[in-house]
Parts: structure tokens; sequence; C-alpha cells
């Protein structure tokens, strides 16, 4: 839940960024922070977010793999020894 919200965040974040950036365009402000830095950090702050997932993803079906293996040695094991 809480990447949910990061993600979420970051999003919005990115949006506003890039609505102000136009309007600094337009009235002369500081666009290149607004348009260029603020949007680049969201975008890093998203992929970081997802690369996290992933790994996390990873993580648990490699679990999920060991316990099932696991499981079948010792079925197997079991069903030799009668």
């Amino acid at each position: 839940m809480r990447h949910i919200i990061m993600a979420f965040s970051a999003g919005i974040a990115l949006a506003t960024s890039v609505l102000s950036g136009d309007e600094d365009l337009r009235a002369g402000g500081p666009w290149v922070l607004t348009l260029i830095v603020f949007p680049a950090c969201s975008l890093l702050c998203l992929a970081f977010i997802l690369r996290d997932q992933r790994r996390r993803e990873r993580a648990d079906g490699q679990r999920e793999h060991d316990s099932a293996s696991s499981t079948a040695e010792k079925g197997g094991s079991v069903s030799s020894e009668r």
C-alpha cells in the first residue's frame, strides 16, 4: 500500500511540475527548474519504485519456488522409505 501511495504522489508531482513549467515558460519564470529538474526527479522516483517492486516480486516468487521444491523433496524422501 505504501508503494501505491508513493507512486501516486510521484505521478501527481510530475503532472503538477509539467503544468507549472508551462505556465512559467509563458510568464518568463524559472521554467528550467519546473520543466526539466522536477519532472526528472519524479520520473527517477517512479523508476526506483518500479525497480523495488520487481525485486520484491522476484524474491516472493523465488521463496514460493523454494518452498514448493523443498516440500516435494520431503514428500519424495518419505515415500522412498516405505
